[in-house]
């Protein structure tokens, strides 16, 4: 025997398993302590001792509960061995960058205050009392508190597009009896041409009804386009003086003192205000192969920002008001995202991330994806950040998500052989104007944009370009096919300046203000842009374009477009079999040709956005009781009407809805209506329900909870086939010879 041979063989399979033999699960409760050993019997007390310890292969398991700190393991995963960070089985784990606050006096009138004892996020300070993020101190006041409506007034004046240093607003209400100077001023500009983007900047002195600020901005854009002198929208915050309605708060740096007032004046309870503490609450910089699962971060950032950030994965996490920031800054964007990736080969699938003034998700290095993730309420700066910001992000992947509710655009988008598909995308332009649902610009970029939902969007007030796909100056080399788009203020598809290399095919369009706009910048023009194959209810696709076999459609030749089921109806001739073959475009189309838009007659009916239910969370555990959240409270009562899954016989009630010990609607009275004279029976139904009575009925209607008629009969045969009836709850009215009537109430399975 070749004991040489044996020794070598032997080390190479140590080398080989020997992380996984030694992997081990280390424990986390909070009944822990951290000198315990990290067993389930002796687990310790907080995240970040195990992630001190944890190594490649490890897993460590946390038990429910609330962790105000940091999650930064100490060391990378490897492949095939990640370090894995997970909530126990069932539980619900919170790691919290927010400190509750207590020690409150009356500073004066309905404002209180406490004493901080840690060092302020400046710019990044947050407060909430209970469920309300509270507002930095402001005129006017935020009176609907929406982060989304300016609650602004209008400037009467300002400086010229080209001052920087001792730029100025004026306007006769501002208080003069409030000394401004260390806030801030936001200014929304929007004269013809403009209101694209929002700035702040820090006031350096004030009078009454003039505010002085520097305006140093980069790009100039920002200041010259709009300028105070243009007019636009403006408010004032972030000074004690201003601090006198519900819901709003201050700091003094100097005293280290929090400010409040709540509503109605009353005083905080102790534990109910939380500030700010840290800024990160998930730290894999610099970090590979590191997982973090099924848990929830609120108040702090998620991130995986740096270059040596690898093949990591955030799954399953629930993330709510993540960052925050004033935005005051001097670029376009604040870059202050939730969630930042970097690096390569990262994943972030099946998240529910809400609620920030600045980005959401921010991409960036490659080969990252970006799966399965509800991504909703950014952008309350009205700047060039958005829920889902995608720059500089080469051949990443962003597929299946939900994103709605933008201040400007709901995807901003600038990167190289990037695939966007299979997104539902909604309610962008909440604060700017002249951007969309997807907004990108320039080229060559190589990225494909197919099979998405853009969707629903208008601009504030006046304003009206708000569009769905916008490849604004100079875009070159997109494919965008099979997107459907519609209900879009301006155009469905946008196109500015010096296009060239782009491919429209295949995308369905209704009920935009046009099927397809441009802007012909002067000496600019298209080149080798495409538009075959797309269906649209207007005839105004791009004249510069080669248009070949796209169809404009007279009536509405879908299925149940109200319903957003976009397939071709049988029987639609005119678009089916009428386009023409494209390679990687139609392949395996039905029939004799490929259709034309986005569906094939009889082909995939395919969906976007996530795949999964929010109200029941990324876990399906339903809420952490964080605030913000919209999801499911109690597993054992889905639709929240106070009568357990078990016995309810209307599962999907509407929320404020009466109902009875069913869980069924409870029908309002009729008058002249009784119940005594019939049966209807059985009850709950499959397929057929009948009727016994003994009076003479001379008119019988079944009805859905609208009250819209489903089923009639008027004959002797006191018998209904239900099978035609969607499962649900309806209505059964019987009309007696006698002209009284009766209502009542039945299920169909």
């Amino acid at each position: 025997m070749n004991k040489g041979y044996t020794m070598r063989s032997l080390i190479w399979i140590f080398l080989l398993v020997g992380n996984s033999v030694l992997a081990q699960t280390i424990f986390v409760s909070k009944d822990g302590s951290d000198a315990n050993d990290g067993s389930e019997s002796s687990p310790y007390l907080t995240i970040s001792k195990a992630a001190s310890v944890a190594v490649a292969g490890d897993i460590v398991s946390i038990g429910a509960g609330t962790y105000e700190e940091t999650l930064k393991p100490a060391n990378s995963g490897t492949t095939g061995n990640p370090i894995v960070f997970q909530a126990k089985d069932g539980e619900k784990v919170i790691i919290s960058a927010m400190q509750s606050l207590s020690g409150w006096t009356q500073d004066a009138g309905a404002v209180y205050k406490t004493t901080i004892d840690f060092p302020s996020l400046g710019q990044e300070n947050f407060v909430m009392n209970g469920d309300v993020a509270l507002d930095l101190a402001r005129w006017p006041n935020n009176v609907d508190g929406k982060p989304f409506t300016l609650n602004s007034i209008r400037n009467t004046g300002g400086s010229a597009p080209d001052v920087v240093s001792g730029a100025f607003l004026t306007s006769s209400e501002i208080p003069g009896s409030i000394d401004w100077s260390g806030g801030s001023v936001f200014f929304y500009g929007d004269k013809p041409g403009a209101g694209w983007i929002a700035w702040k900047a820090f006031i350096t002195g004030s009078s009454a009804g003039r505010v002085e600020f520097t305006l140093n901005k980069n790009p100039t854009w920002i200041r010259t386009v709009h300028a105070p002198q243009d007019i636009g929208d403006f408010y004032l915050e972030g000074v004690k003086g201003a601090l006198d309605y519900q819901n709003e708060w201050w700091y003094d740096p100097r005293t280290k003192e929090l400010f409040v007032q709540l509503p109605e004046g009353n005083a905080p309870e102790d534990g109910m205000v939380r500030m700010r503490r840290r800024r990160v609450a998930i730290d894999l910089n610099d970090r590979s192969f590191i997982e973090v699962r099924n848990l929830a971060v609120f108040g702090g950032a998620i991130e995986v920002k740096t270059p040596g950030s690898t093949d990591n994965v955030l799954f399953g996490l629930s993330s709510f008001y993540g960052n925050h920031t004033q935005g005051i800054f001097t670029g376009f964007n604040a870059n202050k995202p939730s969630v930042e990736v970097n690096g390569e080969r990262n994943v972030i699938e099946k998240c529910e991330i809400a609620f920030s003034a600045a980005t959401g998700v921010r991409m960036a290095g490659s080969f990252n994806e970006l799966r399965n993730c509800y991504i909703h309420d950014f952008n309350y700066l009205g700047s060039y950040d958005a829920p889902l910001v995608v720059r500089f992000a080469d051949d990443s992947k962003v597929i299946g998500n939900t994103i709605f509710n933008g201040g400007r655009d709901g995807i901003n988008f600038n990167a190289k052989r990037a695939e966007v598909a299979y997104n539902d995308v909604y309610k962008s332009n909440l604060i700017a104007d002249d951007c969309g649902t997807f907004y990108t610009v320039g080229g060559p970029q190589g990225s494909e944009i197919h099979h998405n939902w853009f969707h629903d969007i208008a601009s504030r007030g006046d304003k009206f370009k708000a569009t769905g796909i916008y490849l604004d100056v100079d875009p070159e080399d997109f494919s965008v096919h099979h997107n459907v788009i519609w209900n879009t203020e301006w155009a469905g598809i946008q196109i500015n300046w010096d296009a060239k290399g782009l491919d429209i095919y295949n995308n369905t369009l209704l009920n935009n203000s046009e099927v397809m706009g441009a802007w012909h910048k002067a000496g600019t023009a298209f080149s080798e842009v495409n538009v075959w194959n797309n269906l649209g209810d207007q005839d105004n696709w791009e004249p510069q374009s080669d248009k070949q076999n796209n169809h404009v459609f007279e009536s509405d030749p879908f299925v149940n477009s109200s319903e957003g089921d976009f397939r071709l109806k049988a029987g639609s001739t005119s678009i089916i079999d009428q386009g023409r073959e494209i390679p990687g475009i139609t392949d395996g189309f039905k029939g004799n040709a490929p259709d034309i838009g986005a569906y094939e007659f009889e082909g995939e009916f395919w969906q976007a956005g996530i795949d999964w239910n929010p109200r029941l969370g990324p876990t399906a555990q339903g809420c952490y009781g964080l605030p913000g959240e919209d999801c499911v409270k109690d597993l054992n009562d889905l639709d929240e009407d106070g009568v357990t899954n078990e016995n309810d016989q209307c599962p999907d009630t509407p929320q404020g809805e009466t109902v009875d010990e069913f869980g069924c609607p409870v029908v309002a009275s009729i008058s002249g209506a009784v119940t005594k004279y019939s049966n209807v029976y059985p009850n709950p139904v499959d397929n057929q329900l009948n009727i016994t009575t003994n009076k003479k009925i001379d008119l019988i209607r079944i009805l859905d909870l609208q009250g819209k008629q489903s089923l009639a009969l008027i004959d002797n045969d006191y018998s209904f086939n239900t099978s035609s009836l969607k499962p649900g709850v309806y209505l059964i009215e019987i009309k007696f010879a006698d002209e009284s009537f009766e209502i009542q109430k039945f299920i169909k399975k």
